[in-house]
């Protein structure tokens, strides 16, 4: 790790913005739209549930491409997080890092702004972050989506508010309580509005909210 308390506190804030460029450029690399074109030559963002993740990947493309793009993902994640650690720069620059890289795959400088949900590279963040904490929730996020949900985005929901108490109980520092939060709260800047429009169009809500939201069924609509 490198400390820089010999750096005065303008170069200083200068890297702390630059690790933050650095996470939302590194999060606006678009894997699985590179892997629909690259692999099947579609846009992503057009077949099957149209998200720009790694599930869609998975399911349009290959299960092998999908994975390797899910850990492609996660690590634009984690690499501005390590690289805020190893720094040495102040303890909220680090998620604060991760929550723009996140911001950079739903929001990708290179795509026009029209990105994916951001759950990998979330995990990612998570990761790097808090690793014994994280390893919990995605335990927890596996054993919902397999026995339970199947749907991913709902586990995902579940397993980052555990998260943020898993750090508190830990006595983790405040930044790192929030960070799961806040990568939630972007995340929902992608999900919120399909909820909503959903919502709108579904003849039965109480399905709609079973079926689409919890176990990733299909409700009428």
């Amino acid at each position: 790790m490198v400390y820089l308390s010999g750096v005065d506190e303008e170069l200083e804030g200068y890297m702390v913005w630059g690790v933050i460029v650095l996470g939302y450029l590194l999060g606006s690399i678009p894997f699985p739209y590179i892997a629909g074109r690259l692999f099947k030559g579609v846009d992503i963002r057009t077949v099957g549930t149209k998200n720009m993740g790694a599930h869609n990947v998975m399911l349009e493309v290959g299960r092998g491409v999908g994975i390797a793009v899910v850990l492609l993902d996660m690590s634009k994640g984690a690499l501005p997080v390590l690289v805020a650690h190893w720094l040495g720069l102040p303890d909220w620059t680090a998620p604060l890092a991760g929550v723009a890289a996140v911001l950079g795959h739903n929001f990708p400088l290179f795509l026009g702004f029209r990105g994916g949900r951001g759950l990998a590279t979330s995990i990612g963040v998570v990761l790097a972050l808090m690793p014994w904490e994280a390893f919990i929730a995605a335990v927890v996020l596996g054993v919902l989506y397999i026995l339970i949900t199947h749907s991913i985005s709902f586990s995902a929901i579940v397993s980052l508010i555990l998260l943020s108490l898993l750090a508190w109980w830990r006595g983790r520092p405040l930044v790192c309580i929030i960070a799961p939060l806040a990568l939630l709260a972007v995340m929902g800047i992608k999900m919120v509005p399909e909820a909503l429009r959903l919502w709108r169009s579904a003849e039965g809500k109480r399905d709609l909210i079973l079926n689409r939201f919890i176990f990733n069924r299909e409700a009428r609509i």
